[in-house]
């Protein structure tokens, strides 16, 4: 028996982990091939997020997107994303619930509330589009303008996330058209009562993920023992915990190389088949980064697409400061896709957010100017598309997958 089998519970991360790995009862082996007690890679990255007293996103109460956290999300990037899915989502919304009925926009997994702000600035502009094109035409011009009329809702489980939400919305919220609330109040609304969209904005990601691996032509799944010598998390291969990691592979038609590591979302193809029982006639617009399964499992890919951030700085290590950095995988968006379909949805639109935007609309939003000042508005706005749709491979990597129901 080992000394962290028979230590009481510690305090802090991990003392989570260990007591995990100690009540787990599984095996595995590590890199010097000693038999070591294990807990999934999926079980060890849910602790390091999401342990109610020391995970990542559970602990001490800090923003953790934006300038003064770790990440930014593509809603930091001016307010041109958010403002094309608003005007994306009234135009669908109105064609396929009709324009007289209140629309509930959620933002799932909200954050600090800013792209809702900016989703809900979309939608209202488009509407006053609508009703000034149609001005003349009587009460088809009035409808057109009313509706569909919506309240915006925000989902996050983080706490100072909420308050922050709560903050920025505050007007929207004291003249009721929008709304702040945790996961749990999420799953207890009644969404089946009136039409939904559902935007999950670099949600999936932040799902735990499952490591695989192939070895002397086996599957394994990658496993995580502690080490007391060095104090931290390290390493080992298991048995696959669940018959699903082959299955969800075959289904997507992935055939890993010897050494290959690979990570398969179970839970967030399982989020996004669950939300067709919750939700009556509805749209979901998924926007994250990932790709098909094929190009996630190509021969350059041998590593897999794990990735961590703290302070704006990415690494490849998991096991460096378990709690105080975000973890974080590529989107099987095939897995997503095929999980979506058999649970009822339907794909309307799948593509990069660069043809996204395009068809959206954001080239309108372009404007000549000779305004010498960078920061203001319409330098600002120019600026944020161009960065949008050239930067870096952010345009690209980023995809968009829009299903309906109902």
């Amino acid at each position: 028996m080992t000394n962290s089998e028979r230590s009481p519970r510690e305090p802090g991360i991990a003392g989570a982990i260990r007591e995990a790995i100690r009540a787990g009862g599984r095996t595995g082996r590590d890199m010097d091939g000693r038999e070591r007690r294990c807990i999934s890679f999926r079980d060890y990255m849910a602790i390091c997020l999401y342990d109610p007293a020391y995970g990542y996103y559970r602990g001490p109460e800090k923003v953790r997107v934006g300038r003064e956290g770790d990440f930014y999300t593509s809603s930091y990037i001016g307010d041109v994303l958010g403002e094309r899915l608003g005007a994306y989502a009234r135009g669908l919304a109105a064609e396929r619930f009709g324009r007289a009925e209140t629309v509930e926009l959620v933002d799932w997994g909200g954050g600090t509330g800013r792209l809702a702000k900016q989703m809900l600035g979309g939608w209202n502009a488009a509407a006053e589009a609508a009703g000034a094109g149609e001005t003349g035409t009587g009460e088809a011009g009035a409808a057109a303008f009313e509706g569909p009329r919506v309240r915006v809702t925000v989902v996050d489980d983080d706490p100072a996330h909420r308050r922050e939400a709560e903050t920025r919305l505050a007007a929207e919220i004291a003249a009721g058209a929008a709304r702040v609330l945790s996961a749990a109040e999420a799953e207890a609304q009644p969404w089946r009562e009136r039409p939904v969209v559902v935007v999950a904005n670099e949600l999936l990601d932040a799902m735990p993920v499952h490591r695989v691996v192939l070895r002397g032509g086996r599957l394994r799944e990658w496993a995580v023992a502690w080490d007391d010598e060095s104090g931290r998390p390290v390493p080992c291969a298991a048995e696959p915990s669940t018959p699903r990691l082959a299955e969800t592979m075959a289904r997507s038609g992935i055939r890993l190389r010897e050494g290959q590591t690979a990570e398969i979302g179970l839970e967030a193809a399982d989020w996004i088949a669950s939300l067709a029982g919750k939700l009556g006639r509805a749209i979901v617009a998924v926007v994250d980064y990932g790709d098909e399964a094929e190009e996630l499992t190509a021969g350059h890919r041998m590593a897999g697409t794990l990735l961590c951030y703290r302070r704006h700085v990415a690494s490849g290590d998991p096991f460096e400061a378990p709690g105080e950095q975000d973890i974080t995988a590529h989107v099987d968006f095939t897995s997503v896709r095929a999980a979506a379909e058999a649970a009822g949805w339907s794909a309307l639109w799948y593509g990069t957010q660069k043809r996204f935007l395009v068809e959206a609309g954001v080239l309108e939003r372009l404007a000549e100017h000779a305004f010498a000042d960078p920061f203001h508005p319409v330098a600002r706005t120019n600026r944020a598309i161009r960065q949008l749709l050239l930067s870096d491979g952010m345009s690209e990597l980023f995809k968009v997958l829009v299903l309906a129901k109902g």
